[in-house]
Formats: structure tokens, sequence, C-alpha cells
């Protein structure tokens, strides 16, 4: 069991790196700006012989502390720890494809929640954030981050290669569900899951025939109905990703077959769609209103995770109320080690860490709370 002055200290010392990183920022812009004009182009090859990097590493650097020094209240937050490098770049992306405006509005909420949430969240949240603030211009990067789909194919050792292709997200999670659907069908054999997907996507890629049915694809796309009316053009959800500019996605929700979810108009918490198996129903309305595994930071995907009794099972308590989806790592976590868990009357799940620590898993909405 870790003492929690020991967590208090590596709690402080993982802030520090974050203003260590903002000193390093405004250090080297001071060495940047005091160059002569002529030699800031060349500011890469300055760092080569100081830091014992390369060109191409010394350009990133100066790359990443002009972007930092540009929007100093990330640069501010990262200093004082309440974020890291890596969610403050985020941030930067997220808002660069706003106007000025827009982005002193959009980066104190960005900053607020980051300090609270894991990266990927934080991400998502950032993408939702901006789509609602300014769908235009998120529909503009989309459609520009769409030009730069590409395949790359990269030289590992012992024999091998690794194949990256990078397409629009509706497309990928259609693409995976294909190849995960034929994986899942294939007859027991030595190979673990991952070992088949990537024998299928091969055949696949070969056009070779696949020795198990194909099935249908799906993905789940949330959206509010008024979308569907074209009364508004709020972000759709799409599952295991996030939020995606209502547009780019109108074609799959016109020929897309719709289950109509109900939500609570204050929260946007999903609202209603015994033995110790759930119903199809009910794993169907926990996954929509858990989008991911409940221990916090985890974004596995709901429909991947294990549905958890959080109570022990009593033969009467296979209940929405008390199931939450856990994947398998935490499900096992929480069963063979000292972490414990329990869910809220308000539907929030709270996890107890070994050294007795209390931490909250927030309720992710799948639908915008009503404005009143």
């Amino acid at each position: 069991m870790a003492p929690a002055d020991i967590e208090d200290d590596l709690v402080a010392a993982y802030a520090a790196i974050g203003k260590a990183v903002a000193d390093f920022t405004s250090t080297l812009m001071k060495l940047y700006d005091d160059l002569d004009p002529q030699v800031q182009q060349y500011a890469g090859d300055v760092l080569m012989p100081l830091l014992r990097v390369s060109q191409v590493k010394g350009n990133k650097l100066i790359d990443r502390a002009m972007s930092l020094v540009e929007h100093p209240a990330v640069l501010e937050a990262l200093s004082e720890g309440r974020i890291d490098e890596g969610k403050a770049l985020m941030i930067i992306d997220q808002v660069s494809v706003l106007d000025a405006a827009n982005q002193a509005i959009a980066e104190p909420v960005l900053i607020n929640h980051a300090a609270t949430h894991n990266y990927t969240a934080s991400q998502r949240y950032a993408r939702r954030y901006v789509l609602k603030l300014d769908a235009e211009a998120a529909l503009r990067r989309h459609k520009e981050k769409r030009k730069q789909r590409l395949v790359e194919k990269f030289n590992l050792d012992d024999g091998m290669c690794s194949l990256r292709v990078v397409l629009p997200a509706l497309d990928a999670a259609l693409a995976f569900d294909r190849i995960d659907r034929i994986a899942r069908a294939l007859p027991k054999d030595d190979r673990t899951l991952d070992q088949k997907r990537s024998d299928v996507a091969a055949d696949l890629l070969m056009g070779k025939e696949t020795p198990a049915p194909q099935g249908e694809v799906c993905v789940n796309l949330t959206m509010p109905i008024t979308n569907i009316l074209d009364l508004t053009t709020d972000p759709v959800m799409l599952a295991g990703y996030g939020p995606l500019p209502a547009e780019i996605v109108a074609d799959v929700a016109a020929n897309g077959i719709w289950k109509r979810i109900l939500t609570d108009p204050a929260t946007g918490m999903a609202e209603h769609i015994t033995t110790y198996r759930p119903t199809p129903a009910q794993r169907e309305l926990i996954n929509a209103r858990y989008p991911t595994c409940t221990m916090v930071g985890c974004n596995q995907p709901a429909h991947r995770c294990d549905l958890d009794h959080c109570c022990p099972f009593d033969g009467t308590n296979t209940t929405v109320a008390n199931l939450r989806p856990k994947c398998r790592h935490h499900h096992r976590m929480k069963t063979h080690s000292s972490w414990s868990c329990e869910n809220r009357a308000d539907g929030t799940h709270a996890w107890t860490t070994p050294s007795g620590k209390v931490i909250e898993t927030e309720l992710e909405p799948i639908a915008e709370p009503a404005p009143f």
C-alpha cells in the first residue's frame, strides 16, 4: 500500500515536469529572439551542438515552443502543473481551427476540463466543444485533414512490417468492425484475437477469401432527433471515437437502422430503453449510459467490456443500477485486488484506491443537456 504522502509527492513531481517544460520553452524562445533574423531560420542547427539533438529534433522543439508562447493561458497552466505537455499541445491543436475571439473563449474551458481528466477524455471533450462553438470551422478542418489520408509501410525487425492507414474516423470504425466480426467468427485455434484480426486484414487487403461469415458492419452513432429533422446540426457522437461534424455522417445516418434512447433533458444521460446475465435491453441501455469502462481514466469502449455486478450477485441484483461496464483488466483488478468500487444513487461510479482515496468517475452524457 502506497502511503498518502508518497502519492502526494508523485503528483507534485509530475506537475514539476510541466513547469520544467514551460521553463525550457521560455528559455528557448529567449535564445531564438536573440538570434539575428538571418540566423533564426537555422535555429535548429544552433540547437544541434548545444543539446546534442538532430536538426529535425531541434526544429520540432522550436515549433513546439512557438506554439506554446502564442497561447499564454495554456503555457501558464502547463507551468502551474495543471496540465501536462501532451494536453497543452492537444488544446492548442484543437483551438487552432477557431478565430482569435473563439480561441479566447475555448482555451480556459478546455484547460479546466483537462486539469481533471485524462488525455483521451480531454481530447474528446475538446472536439465536442469546438464543434459546438464553431461547427463550420470544425468541418473545414476535417475536410483539410481528410486530404492527408494515406497508407504507409514501416519496416520492423525480424522480418516484420507495420502497415499504417490514415482515413476518416467513420470509415476506420466500419473497417475495424468488419475485421473484428470476421476474426471473432473464426473457429478457436492457437491464435490470439489480435493475431486473427491481423490475418483477416491481410486476407481482405490481398483479395483472399475469408473462412468465416463477414456479417453486416455496424457502428453506433448518437445524434439528437432534431438533426434528423434538419432543425439542428449538433455534433454526432461516434462510439469509441467522439464527436464528428453532422454533415460527414449524414449519408450513413439516412441509411442506418435507428433505435430511440430517451435521455434526461436536464443531464443528457440515457434513460429507459433477474438472471445473472443481463438482458440485451439492459446491456444496450448501460452501454449507452456509460460509453466506456468505468475505471477512472480507462477508455475501453463499453461494448468490449464485461458488465460487472458492483455489488456481488445475490440472485436479484442484475439490474441497471448495479451493473457497470469494466474492461477485463479492471474487472479482474476489482475482483482480485484491494481496489473497490460503488455505484452512487445519482448514477456516478466511485473507486477506492488501495491507499483509501476515493476517486469518482464522471458521468458522460450522450446528448447535450437542455439549456434550461
